[in-house]
């Protein structure tokens, strides 16, 4: 079984245009939770966008005009080919990485970010790389910087495999916008790549990187999006 997420993305692409077309993973709620918070933040924003697919969810949470520096990384150079055309309309020279995100952020300059985001991509790492993208995310905001991180979370007091087995009983009942070969598909990926943390958790490690201050902006079955800061 080839679990390379490279791999994943090419095989499942048609399949994740279809999932955010049909509001599968409630992409419409989490996006407008966000653009609300950013809606009167005055630019230009330096953004750093980790695991940034094709990019298309920068420009339903940011106007052209708050972007002043953008950078993002994943690991799909298909991807970064289609964030190239997504991010024409903001007018500016991104930046775009084809590599690991925790790799991506220490290199990254210190104090420099006013935005870190990232969306549907820190599940798939370790408890120890999720502390490390804490860590690090502190290290590169500026003053009155954010880390905005909209994923999929356990909810409290669950475990893995009872996640598992909840997510993947709704998308085998309730993803009827897929096929049935697709849906396979979606359960394969979540049972190899999904490692995901409760709120509380993830809170937790906020914490121990000097993040303290943190808030739900939204919440839709597991798909929430959060805002963290010192």
């Amino acid at each position: 079984m080839n679990t390379d997420p490279i791999y994943i993305f090419r095989k499942t692409w048609g399949t994740y245009q279809t999932v955010i077309k049909s509001n599968l993973m409630f992409h419409r709620e989490t996006s407008t939770a966000v653009r609300t918070l950013f809606e009167n933040r005055v630019g230009p924003l330096n953004v750093i966008d980790l695991g940034c697919g094709d990019a298309a969810h920068i420009g339903k949470i940011l106007r052209p005009g708050q972007v002043g520096h953008y950078l993002g990384c994943d690991l799909s150079p298909y991807a970064l080919d289609v964030a190239r055309i997504n991010l024409e309309p903001f007018g500016i020279t991104v930046k775009l990485l084809c590599r690991d995100m925790i790799a991506v952020l220490r290199e990254a300059p210190e104090n420099h970010f006013d935005l870190v985001y990232s969306g549907f991509a820190l599940h798939h790492l370790t408890a120890e790389g999720k502390q490390a993208f804490f860590t690090e995310c502190r290290r590169v905001l500026r003053k009155n910087g954010c880390v905005i991180l909209v994923d999929v979370m356990r909810e409290e007091g669950t475990s893995r495999p009872e996640y598992l087995d909840g997510y993947n009983g709704a998308v085998a009942s309730e993803w009827t916008a897929l096929t049935s070969a697709e849906r396979d598909q979606v359960q394969e990926h979540i049972r190899n790549c999904d490692f995901p943390e409760t709120p509380t958790e993830l809170q937790s490690l906020a914490h121990n990187a000097g993040l303290k201050n943190s808030r739900r902006l939204e919440k839709q079955t597991w798909h929430e999006a959060w805002c963290y800061q010192e």
